[in-house]
């Protein structure tokens, strides 16, 4: 396990190779956990050649979850994960109304809750609606931080967002399960966001083989998001892991040696 407090982060020139490198790092460390560990990828949205996935390893990956049995009913498990940060359809949907987004969110959570996994929440949720599960204020993160930024109140203090919520989460579990992602920052770089910005994640906990590659998908579409409700262009993405680990599968550093195989190959220089 590496603790050096100088680490170096591991950055892809996309997505794909961003965790990738992350995978190939983490299995190679000793006990397969990296505590704690920073991956980034850059968004070039104004170059046209520029792709967000490299196609064979996310394809890899989706292969290697379908023999795990790691699937959901509908679609990839990759998708789910990163519907649980950012409701791409449900977007795609609303055509540039995000006030029809957050409306409709709201009104799909009962449906949404009824899922075991989704009964403490979901990322968006807390995002949109943070407060105590039976108190009816609550408060849309997102929207606050879009009209504070239009209202030009640039303070970055005031660009994040939590997750995290004691009253919720301080619970007598060895396996909470979520929330492991805790705050989203979005971060504009040069006076008044004229460079762009950046999306930076912090997790106490990820997995890189179930969760991981979900996660950085998802912070890529909320970011898009994000940086269009203010006028920005997304930069980057960032996320800063406490413990970042290989996978909670018994056996799995054996299993994931074909996953291994095909992600070198798409690699260079992979350490």
């Amino acid at each position: 396990m590496t603790t050096d407090s100088s680490i170096v982060p591991i950055h892809g020139e996309n997505l794909s190779k961003a965790w990738a490198k992350a995978f190939v790092k983490c299995w190679e460390a000793r006990g397969n956990v990296l505590a704690p560990e920073i991956v980034c990828f850059s968004v070039d949205e104004e170059n046209n050649s520029w792709e967000l996935e490299t196609p064979n390893i996310r394809q890899a990956l989706e292969n290697h979850l379908d023999k795990l049995g790691v699937r959901s009913t509908n679609q990839s498990s990759i998708e789910t994960v990163a519907g649980t940060i950012f409701p791409e359809s449900i977007w795609n949907r609303c055509q540039g109304d995000r006030k029809k987004l957050f409306d409709d969110y709201d009104s799909m959570w009962p449906h949404v809750e009824r899922c075991p996994r989704n009964r403490r929440g979901t990322y968006f949720r807390r995002l949109t609606a943070y407060g105590k599960p039976h108190d009816p204020i609550k408060v849309n993160q997102l929207k606050e931080i879009i009209e504070k930024w239009q209202d030009d109140n640039h303070c970055h203090s005031a660009l994040q967002a939590g997750i995290f919520d004691p009253f919720q989460d301080h619970i007598n579990s060895r396996i909470p399960g979520f929330p492991c992602l805790q705050q989203v920052v979005f971060h504009p770089h040069g006076a008044n966001g004229a460079e762009g910005m950046t999306v930076v994640a912090f997790y106490a906990n990820q997995l890189l083989l179930e969760k991981a590659y979900g996660n950085y998908l998802g912070l890529f579409r909320l970011g898009l998001f994000m940086a269009g409700e203010m006028g920005l262009k997304l930069r980057g993405i960032t996320c800063v892991t406490s413990n970042l680990k290989l996978s909670d599968r018994s056996g799995k550093k054996r299993d994931c040696k074909p996953l291994m195989g095909a992600l070198k190959k798409e690699l260079v220089n992979a350490v």
